[in-house]
């Protein structure tokens, strides 16, 4: 079967066409010329049927046609009618209808019996797109008070997916849309977005192993998209991201809401059905692609969730004031070091009494809130082109070679005990190597626990940790750290040298 995913492209599509229909010039058949010449860029074949009167274009029977590469696929998207007429000062409109059906048909490789169909209802209400500016740099205003895309129907080789049901609900309101495009060798772009609100629910069945059945709703409020970047002209196969990177591509853009919430319903009679429920205070995604690297970061405020399992007779119940993560790398081959980083928050982390009495019904541990930082940088060199699907097939072992890496924050704060460290590391190439193709570490980490012994007591107490384990441990600790400042504190400095030895607080440990 393909690997396509329809579902995402077909509801993509209506979007993109919202944000750079008019691509070009301010005169009806100059923006539907360039519109094909960018669809075509991207990959797709277009067919339209054009009717112009007074200068106005009316486009119908659109099909878009898209074949994945190396065989793996093919489909074909049908829209309604869409209108570009001149306003008489100087704009475009480009009107598309109230309703919008989106018929979407694919196939599997060649050989492959499976097939696909299925249609999707994009609405608007209230809405407009309006294109002004210059044939260099143009500006398109996208309102609507409301669009919705419904999943009417799913189709696999003529019949319902699996004899089972699969439907799609998708909504927002007020909608305000600015893209400012420029022209030239690449196809630059600025484009910002709000969204009041969206909504959103799926649903799937399907009759296997007595019935499965998920039901996925939820709702964003206070939705805000911005996005700069530049886009080849002609992309290469989107399956090489190496080529794409090349071109030019080069993205950037950040996606933040105010708070929001979902609901998991999932009955499996055979692995055991459960429910879950979230919300949060507000979060954001970041996403950077180009050719200095790879970005992601985001994170969530005040997330709360609660799930409900079969089985387990009451709810298990979680919550963390601040979550975040954030993750960077090279893209491309260089003989150079570059950066990259890691980094992952999990603060102020609680869960209910009725969970922690699980483990711990006499209260002995203390149930403050806890946290987890870690936060890593260094450098390394990439020495194959991994992004390229030729080169990566043919790769013999790891992509580069580690060069630096710096523990800038690393802490756990929990049930009682502090663990915090920090340090730097260098490899060296001409040193003994103590991982093989990775040189030799010379540098300096530092840790200091506190409450690590008490914390011992306590789980000995429980019984969680037998004694003699406990006595182990303590012996571990004691030939790896020193007594702190304070009571039931230790602290430790490892060194690695130039020669290869491993130092721990000064006494050789290697």
């Amino acid at each position: 079967m393909s690997r396509m995913t329809p579902i995402a492209v077909g509801l993509a599509l209506p979007l993109t066409f919202l944000s750079h229909a008019a691509l070009a010039d301010l005169t009806p058949s100059q923006v539907w010329s360039d519109w094909q010449s960018y669809m075509a860029g991207v990959g797709y074949q277009i067919e339209a049927t054009e009717t112009e009167r007074g200068g106005d274009l009316t486009v119908s029977d659109v099909t878009l046609g898209f074949t994945a590469p190396e065989g793996a696929g093919s489909m074909e998207m049908s829209l309604g009618a869409i209108e570009f007429n001149q306003n008489g000062d100087g704009t475009v409109a480009i009107v598309l209808p109230d309703t919008m059906p989106i018929k979407i048909t694919g196939e599997g490789r060649p050989g492959d019996a499976q097939t696909f169909d299925m249609t999707v209802t994009l609405t608007q209400a209230g809405h407009s797109l309006i294109a002004s500016g210059s044939p260099q740099e143009l500006t398109y205003v996208y309102d609507a008070d409301s669009m919705t895309a419904v999943l009417d129907q799913v189709m696999m080789n003529g019949q319902g997916v699996e004899n089972g049901t699969a439907k799609m609900n998708l909504a927002g309101t007020d909608i305000n849309t600015t893209t400012t495009m420029t022209i030239g060798d690449l196809r630059g772009y600025d484009q910002s977005s709000t969204v009041a609100s969206v909504s959103y629910s799926f649903e799937v069945e399907t009759p296997e192993d007595g019935g499965q059945k998920a039901d996925i709703s939820g709702a964003i409020s206070g939705l805000t998209v911005t996005g700069t970047g530049t886009l080849p002209t002609d992309m290469p196969e989107m399956t090489d991201m190496s080529a794409m990177l090349g071109a030019g591509f080069d993205i950037s853009g950040n996606i933040a809401y105010q708070s929001g919430s979902s609901n998991f319903d999932v009955e499996n009679p055979r692995d055991g059905s459960f429910k879950m429920q979230t919300s949060s205070q507000g979060g954001s995604l970041d996403v950077a692609v180009g050719s200095d690297g790879i970005a992601y970061g985001g994170g969530q405020q005040d997330l709360k969730m609660t799930v409900n399992v079969v089985g387990m007779p009451f709810p298990i119940e979680v919550a963390m004031a601040d979550s975040a993560f954030n993750l960077a790398m090279p893209a491309t081959k260089s003989d150079v070091s570059q950066d990259f980083a890691f980094g992952l928050t999990m603060g102020n982390f609680t869960m209910s009494d009725l969970l922690w009495g699980i483990f711990d019904a006499a209260g002995q541990l203390p149930r403050d809130p806890a946290t987890v930082k870690l936060d890593l940088t260094g450098k390394a060199k990439v020495l194959v082109d991994f992004l390229n699907p030729e080169a990566a097939a043919g790769m013999p072992g790891a992509p580069g070679e580690l060069e630096a890496l710096n523990l800038n924050t690393l802490l756990v704060d929990a049930v009682g005990a502090k663990l915090e460290g920090s340090g730097q590391i260098t490899m060296d190439g001409t040193g003994p190597s103590m991982v093989p193709g990775m040189g030799s570490p010379v540098g300096v980490l530092n840790f200091a626990l506190a409450g690590g012994n008490g914390l011992i007591d306590k789980l000995v107490a429980m019984g969680f940790v037998p004694q003699e384990q406990a006595m182990g441990a303590r012996m571990m600790m004691g030939m790896f750290a020193v007594p702190g400042d304070g009571p039931d504190t230790l602290k430790s400095k490892i060194e690695f040298t130039q020669d290869g030895q491993i130092l721990a607080n000064g006494q050789r440990i290697r």
